[in-house]
């Protein structure tokens, strides 16, 4: 298995955990209205952000290189 960058996939699940609470909050006694297109976009973010940490930036802040 590749060696996954640890700080993106750190990164992806606190954006997963913020946008869920973002969008299932509601007033009380309300069901959160929102389309269906909407929640496709945390899967999407979090496969969106570690692939931006493993190929791009391809910085690990938990994983140090070894001098």
């Amino acid at each position: 298995m590749k060696n996954r960058n640890i700080t993106g996939i750190v990164v992806a699940i606190i954006y997963c955990v913020v946008l869920y609470v973002f969008l299932t909050d509601a007033p009380p006694g309300e069901a959160p209205n929102n389309p269906f297109w909407v929640y496709l976009l945390i899967p999407l973010g979090a496969v969106v952000i570690t692939s931006l940490f493993d190929y791009v930036i391809k910085f690990d802040l938990f994983r140090k290189k070894k001098k």
